[in-house]
């Protein structure tokens, strides 16, 4: 976050919350400062790199806590994250990887970010499979699971990558684990005006603010991380070899007086994630629907960022 950034979000958070939001302010001028410092710390920024490891499929869950995995779904290895945010997990993921390496590669995203020109700007993968272009669900705010496994296993199938990178974009809220019919997702803004400055407190800073009950919150996370392990479940029955359940970072949950997550800032709720490692095979249980693309490329430019800013990260 800049600093032009950190003085437009404390006005807006004064603005609508008064004297409420000094506290919050005051923390969130703290921490901007300690990750100026850990930035140019190697100790406390580095993490480890995917590709240093082996895998055959790598499912990445985004923001997804290491102790939450474990609580939710089954106890397994963790590793130190590389990235506190989606789009530094991009940079240095892909950055720091060879060329022969990511042309024989095949990455599917249902992260926005991935259009980001800072983030795989100069990456020639072997596939960029951008699912959130056909994929996105304006009613729910974000891209269900199903269209994420369903082209992890068309690109797995093809049997033309060394390696295979699935991007969910959940647990990350808006929360659509558990939802009745009509009901609005936890942490949906209005598509008008999310994200602007001056308009809507995001979610985590809704829950520092006391405005959203924590337990309510932390339920719908857990929620959203079962509603997508159904799906990567799915997946892990439809495709052949080694495959690692991880995730891109987590999020602090209250730690440090912090909610949320971030870039560049070694805090274990954000930067601790699990490393699930599965040998798999294809028992070829589904056939994947994936329909042809009818977006543009104009089309696309002009909606990216405010997918991003529904999904609260455009202060990456």
């Amino acid at each position: 976050m800049s600093f032009q950034e950190f003085l437009d979000k404390s006005k807006m958070r004064y603005e609508m919350r008064g004297t409420a939001a000094l506290s919050p302010i005051i923390k969130d001028f703290t921490l901007s400062a300690f990750a100026r410092v850990t930035e140019r710390v190697p100790s406390l920024a580095d993490g480890a790199h995917v590709f240093d490891r082996e895998w055959d499929v790598l499912v990445i869950l985004d923001a997804c806590r290491h102790d939450m995995y474990e609580r939710r779904v089954q106890k397994c290895q963790s590793i130190w994250s590389v990235a506190g945010s989606s789009a530094e997990w991009m940079r240095k993921t892909f950055n720091e990887a060879s060329p022969e390496v990511l042309k024989n590669t095949a990455y599917v995203t249902s992260n926005p970010f991935s259009e980001r020109s800072d983030a795989l700007e100069g990456i020639e993968l072997g596939l960029l499979d951008e699912v959130w272009r056909d994929g996105w669900d304006e009613e729910l705010g974000t891209v269900p699971a199903r269209p994420v496994t369903d082209h992890g296993i068309a690109a797995a199938r093809r049997n033309e990558f060394d390696r295979v990178i699935v991007h969910y974009m959940q647990p990350h809220y808006p929360f659509i684990g558990d939802l009745d019919e009509g009901e609005t997702p936890i942490g949906m803004m209005d598509q008008e005006t999310f994200g602007e400055v001056g308009d809507e407190l995001g979610l985590w800073d809704r829950v520092l603010l006391g405005e959203l009950p924590t337990e309510t919150v932390l339920d719908a996370y857990d929620a959203n991380l079962d509603y997508v392990m159904d799906d990567v479940e799915l997946l892990l029955e439809n495709v052949d070899g080694k495959v690692v359940v991880s995730a891109d970072h987590g999020n602090a949950l209250g730690e440090w007086g912090q909610w949320g997550h971030r870039p560049s800032i070694p805090h274990p709720g954000m930067r601790r994630v699990p490393w699930d490692v599965r040998e798999c095979t294809d028992e070829e249980t589904y056939q994947p629907e994936i329909g042809p693309t009818d977006q543009s490329e104009d089309d696309v430019n002009d909606v990216v960022s405010d997918r991003l800013q529904k999904l609260g990260y455009m202060d990456e």
